[in-house]
């Protein structure tokens, strides 16, 4: 039926208007409903038809199963996160969460729906700040940075005195059973080789690897689209 205020008419007979009043009710029903089934998009009279009620849930499913906008209010895109509403034509983003261009980093292989993978930010550390953030700095990628190897080149003394002594080197790993600390760059100890000496000729030598096994997760960096 189609929605006109002007009837029925002052002429239309009288007998008509049992079936003008069902049509009214069902028009109203339909949309109240949103053009939908009782209680998928709203309620209405409800499961109590002695005391009609309306109650409007909204839809909620994924982009590819939204309905046409016509007809809808609200609708939750489960693909996408996002509340929208129907302008009559088409759905509009009610409002989001995050930001367009917010960057984040997300311990997931890919970047979710509605984000992009920033392919720039790879093998760095990320550093806390208490200045102003989203600066970068450094050459060396973290994998790099770790696994590395220090060596002391074999050397021979051949003074004829010479009291027993041990020699002491930078300790930036485990060296001769001792190690070190390494703190903005500094080495703040030392590493000994076994005491030798008493007149012999001898030598010294030592080689230490920063190969260890550091324990870490892998994140990417992502762009709120």
């Amino acid at each position: 039926m189609t929605w006109d205020v002007s009837t029925p008419t002052g002429s239309e007979n009288r007998i008509l208007g049992d079936d003008r009043i069902r049509e009214l009710k069902t028009d109203i029903q339909t949309a109240l409903r949103g053009d939908d089934t009782e209680g998928v998009e709203a309620v209405f009279p409800g499961g109590d038809t002695a005391n009609p009620v309306y109650r409007y849930r909204g839809l909620k499913d994924t982009t590819a199963n939204r309905p046409a906008a016509a007809h809808h209010g609200l609708f939750f895109d489960t693909t996408r996160n996002a509340l929208q509403r129907s302008n009559g034509t088409t759905w509009d983003d009610v409002g989001t969460m995050i930001a367009s261009g917010s960057i984040l980093v997300f311990f997931q292989a890919a970047a979710p729906v509605g984000w992009t993978k920033l392919t720039t930010q790879n093998d760095k550390a990320l550093r806390i700040v208490s200045g102003t953030g989203g600066g970068v700095g450094g050459t060396t990628g973290l994998s790099s940075y770790v696994n590395h190897t220090h060596t002391v080149q074999d050397h021979t003394l051949t003074v004829d005195e010479i009291p027993s002594h041990t020699h002491s080197l930078p300790a930036y790993d485990s060296v001769g059973g001792s190690s070190a600390v390494i703190s903005d760059g500094n080495v703040i100890g030392t590493a000994n080789t076994n005491a030798t000496g008493g007149g012999d000729p001898h030598n010294h030598g030592a080689t230490g690897s920063a190969s260890s096994a550091l324990a870490y997760i892998d994140v990417i960096a992502a762009s709120k689209d």
